[in-house]
């Protein structure tokens, strides 16, 4: 049983992040501290659950991975080397095993060919803690195994095409190639040795109990065709097999359907080998592969209408021992009775929070736990199973008062054709959720969604204002299943617009919001969205801002169409917006753009120069009309940064920018 939350290691985490110190309580917490980066990120526990390793540091330039002692002592710093968008960003820790991480790093580099010359690179560095040097990984290197038994080396599988004088090369004794093949990788030496072979079309390993290869998958696209072999030592049997479809989509996209994707990991109790695929074409759930019959089975993992989110994973065993997904609020089911225990009560002890737990030592006994959402922010705790206590390690907003933490709450609402909906209400801890002034905030995508818990960048610091600020999940996003998804194809500006429509109006007569201060503010798909509203529904708000949006659906697609690689991207958008070549009146009726003449709203546009998913150009041409019309509209162009927003002084501009647009054009009650 958990017995009591403690702080008896929070000194050893707090030491090593002192140099970034808390601001007092504020009235109203200042804006800098929605706009820092977390101060904790990947924190996990080493192996012999004596150390822990995370990410912290408020700026990318400042920013640290971070070893220190759970008992006290002195941390190693190791730093992320980020000076600006076109640096390395340090994205994540983990460890390898007692002396090594694995760090994650994320690098902007310049692609040849093409009108799109930029592209964000994934890096996997080997750190060695005793020497405190790195080593670069194989670029698509995937660790398959952490040989908790073995704690030099690690085992890997790799297709990288072969190097002159590497010992990648030299394990596989040819040249070329891209065959995906298993290697044991020495931590201190950095050389591969080949363990086993794929063929040339393997894509995919299953490991056993001992870490040894026990399942190949094989995909021959020319065939179209799913090979599954058994392995034993050399020896590959037959198990599965099946001729896969290629379904059409936009003009000449095409994608696979298959009843069978990557298997995942050898379940827990020995059931069979885990995946998750579409059911029916349209929901995403958990199968079992049973590899001595064949057979593929459909366990009772209830997701309802909502799609299978992942695997849980025990890193000792490789095996899979629990199962999430999203629906308002993230579920978790561990196969793990002991697991499952502790997640029961722990949720019972943070009812109102979305529970974690995070990763663990090689003993199973101190596990990292992850609470965030409804009255906390996000927070760091060590359980120890062996006494039942959990100690609070640290908060990833220290500047941020706990009180002035504004709680979340699902609303249902109904769409105007009796689409059954929902979203995310964020109100102001200090007012009563009556008459407020709202903030209406569609996610980007469109085919993405948001999620229950803390958001420190188009939520909280709005409603620490005094703003209700809703987060509706409209038609076209995801994790509701492909039907639910191609409820929005061709719906752009129209019922798309109209679900986030039906939110004002449904909180409205809620008595909830305002009907006569709302504001609409959104990023990416969402700045669309903003400006649809804007310039499709001006009768629903007093103003708009949008960010990094798409104001011009045929320059847009046009663009896209330049880039590299950018007919997948085209094939795409094709199918989910329509084909702007030939229906180009439709396009133009939904492209805000080319309707503002029905609307004086006040504008704001924010969008990053470096953008390389959505152009800066599409504000710029909106702001160019719209001042051209002679109606009121901002442009803040943000240098330095992309599409995602990744620093916090671009962040910061970001919501200064709003704040101060808000409260100029649609200012919350006095306090």
């Amino acid at each position: 049983m958990i017995r009591s939350l403690k702080t008896m290691a929070a000194a050893a985490v707090m030491a090593a992040t002192a140099w970034w110190s808390p601001a007092g309580a504020q009235t109203v917490v200042p804006l800098e501290a929605y706009a820092r980066l977390p101060n904790v990120q990947s924190a996990q526990i080493s192996p012999d659950g004596q150390r822990l390793a995370f990410i912290t540091g408020a700026e990318r330039d400042q920013m640290y991975a971070i070893v220190t002692s759970l008992s006290g002592g002195n941390a190693i710093r190791i730093p992320g080397f980020a000076q600006d968008i076109s640096d390395a960003l340090l994205f994540g820790v983990s460890w390898l095993s007692d002396e090594h991480l694995l760090i994650t790093y994320r690098q902007r580099i310049r692609v040849p060919g093409g009108t799109l010359q930029d592209a964000d690179i994934g890096s996997l560095y080997v750190y060695n803690l005793n020497t405190q040097q790195g080593r670069l990984l194989e670029r698509n290197a995937t660790i398959e195994s952490r040989l908790p038994d073995s704690p030099d080396t690690i085992l890997i599988s790799a297709s990288v095409a072969a190097r002159a004088s590497t010992s990648v090369a030299a394990s596989r004794g040819r040249g070329g190639g891209q065959t995906i093949n298993l290697y044991e990788y020495d931590l201190n030496s950095g050389d591969y040795r080949r363990r086993f072979i794929g063929s040339e079309h393997t894509v995919n390993w299953v490991l056993n109990e001992d870490n040894e290869p026990y399942i190949r998958q094989d995909n021959d696209p020319s065939r179209t065709l799913w090979r599954v072999f058994r392995q034993t030592g050399n020896r590959a049997e037959l198990v599965y097999e099946e001729s896969y479809t290629l379904e059409r989509f936009g003009r000449a996209g095409r994608r696979a359907i298959s009843a069978m994707s990557n298997l995942v990991g050898l379940d827990h109790q020995g059931r069979g080998i885990w995946f998750s695929q579409l059911e029916n074409r349209n929901h995403l759930r958990a199968y079992l592969f049973n590899p001595d019959t064949g057979e593929v089975s459909l366990p009772d993992i209830p997701q309802d209408d909502f799609d299978f989110g992942g695997f849980r994973t025990d890193w000792r065993t490789g095996k899979v021992i629990g199962a999430v997904w999203v629906e308002e609020r993230t579920r978790t089911v561990w196969f793990d009775p002991e697991f499952q225990a502790l997640q029961d009560q722990l949720e019972g002890l943070f009812p109102t929070s979305e529970i974690t737990l995070s990763n663990w030592d090689r003993s199973g006994q101190r596990i990292i736990v992850e609470v965030e959402g409804g009255e906390i922010s996000s927070e760091f705790y060590l359980l120890d199973r062996n006494t039942g206590e959990m100690a609070y390690l640290t908060t990833a907003y220290p500047e941020l008062d706990p009180e002035r933490v504004h709680p979340v709450e699902i609303v249902n609402y109904t769409a105007r054709d009796g689409l059954e909906l929902f979203g995310y209400l964020t109100l102001p801890v200090d007012r009563d959720p009556e008459n407020l002034p709202l903030l209406i905030v569609p996610h980007g995508g469109p085919q993405a969604r948001d999620f229950y818990g803390f958001d420190p960048l188009f939520a909280q610091p709005f409603a620490d204002m005094g703003y209700a600020v809703f987060q509706p999940q409209f038609r076209g996003g995801a994790g509701l299943g492909l039907e639910f998804v191609r409820r929005g194809h061709g719906q752009w500006g129209r019922a798309m617009q109209n679900d986030v429509s039906d939110a004002v109006l449904h909180l409205a007569d809620l008595g909830i919001a305002d009907a006569d201060r709302v504001c609409i503010w959104g990023w990416s798909y969402g700045g669309y969205a903003a400006l649809a509203g804007y310039a499709l529904t001006p009768e629903l708000y007093r103003c708009a801002i949008a960010g990094a949006p798409v104001s011009d659906i045929q320059t847009m697609m046009s663009w896209q169409a330049d880039q590299l690689g950018g007919s997948g991207a085209v094939d795409y958008w094709t199918e989910y917006i329509g084909d702007w070549r030939v229906n180009r009146d439709q396009m133009r009726a939904i492209s805000p753009l080319q309707n503002i003449a029905n609307t004086n709203m006040p504008l704001l546009l924010i969008h990053p120069l470096e953008d390389n998913i959505v152009p800066a150009s599409q504000s710029q041409q909106m702001f160019d009309a719209v001042r051209a019309a002679g109606k009121p509209v901002e442009y803040v162009p943000i240098e330095g940064d992309g599409h995602n927003l990744l620093f916090r002084r671009t962040r910061l501009i970001t919501l200064e920018a709003a704040t101060r647009f808000l409260m100029e054009h649609n200012p919350p009650d006095p306090r």
